[in-house]
């Protein structure tokens, strides 16, 4: 979906045309004015400015419109397409770097709960009466991720892997790279099992998507659409779509509905287990899915 392993492209322009430089510069231009009819793009930028501007300038545009935040309530739609098929609604609240908890609702009522923080992983189907508990350095740690790096997977924000989100003042840590759809963000220095990066639009101030290629297991691809501004935390992607090929695939996509939404509002959650959950292996939790 985003290829970004193995499909660089030199010095071809981001609309992916051929021609002479001032013949491209001014399709692109055509293109950009048609599509956005003289308005502005996210990041409060106009289009010409992130078409025109050099790959330094649009990685400072970009990660100068991503605001700290520190808590957050959202509303989401949640659909799982692969191993299972499960559509529900829910509320995520998120504490920023530190939990993640996921309330999913159906017909009203609240039938699965998620969480994350730094010591476990939690997944309580109150439906079935079955749980999952296992220890975040077992599925995080091995990666070298932070709970910050998945809230920025979750609102399309690139990140270094354990060291938080990219800043302004950290240009040197990427390699930036242009491409026929957007502007390839790659770290400079990779883990051993895998390797990710990041792809910029040409035509807006955010992200398109991200990709990791897991050593021995196959590509795991996220898109994101829709991007949003929120006056407390800056841009944000509303829609976020993840798949993976192979044999075990996934598909699953997640849309953050913003009635309601609410930023810095001093959240608190835990973590609850109902008394009468059975606790399960891991290895059930896709077969229960298929139950709902």
């Amino acid at each position: 979906m985003l290829a970004l392993t193995g499909c660089k492209t030199g010095k071809t322009s981001a609309s992916g045309q051929s021609g002479t430089p001032d013949e491209v510069v001014i399709l692109e231009k055509e293109i950009i004015e048609k599509e956005n009819h003289g308005k502005e793009t996210p990041g409060g930028v106009t289009p010409g400015q992130v078409a025109y501007a050099n790959l330094d300038t649009r990685y400072a545009m970009l990660t100068g419109s991503w605001k700290a935040w520190r808590d957050v309530e959202l509303g989401a739609k949640i659909r799982l397409l692969s191993p299972a098929k499960f559509n529900a609604a829910g509320k995520v609240y998120m504490k920023r770097g530190e939990w993640i908890s996921v309330s999913v609702r159906m017909l009203g009522f609240e039938v699965a709960t998620l969480w994350l923080d730094r010591d476990s992983v939690v997944a309580v189907d109150k439906f079935h009466k079955k749980y999952v508990s296992e220890p975040t350095a077992s599925i995080l740690g091995k990666a070298g991720l932070t709970i910050a790096d998945v809230q920025d997977l979750l609102m399309g924000r690139a990140f270094i892997a354990g060291k938080g989100v990219a800043t302004v003042g950290e240009r040197k840590l990427f390699d930036l790279e242009d491409a026929n759809n957007g502007w390839y963000m790659l770290p400079r220095r990779q883990p051993a099992d895998y390797t990710y990066g990041f792809l910029a639009s040409s035509t807006y101030n955010g992200l398109r998507g991200a990709v990791c290629e897991i050593n021995g297991i196959g590509a795991i691809t996220v898109d994101y659409s829709d991007i949003y501004e929120s006056r407390l935390a800056g841009w944000f992607a509303r829609k976020v779509t993840v798949e993976k090929s192979g044999k075990k695939q996934l598909a699953a996509s997640l849309e953050w509905d913003l009635n309601g939404a609410r930023f810095n509002a001093g959240l608190t959650r835990s973590c609850r287990i109902p008394d009468d959950c059975e606790k399960i292996p891991a290895s059930k939790l896709a077969s229960l899915l298929k139950k709902f």
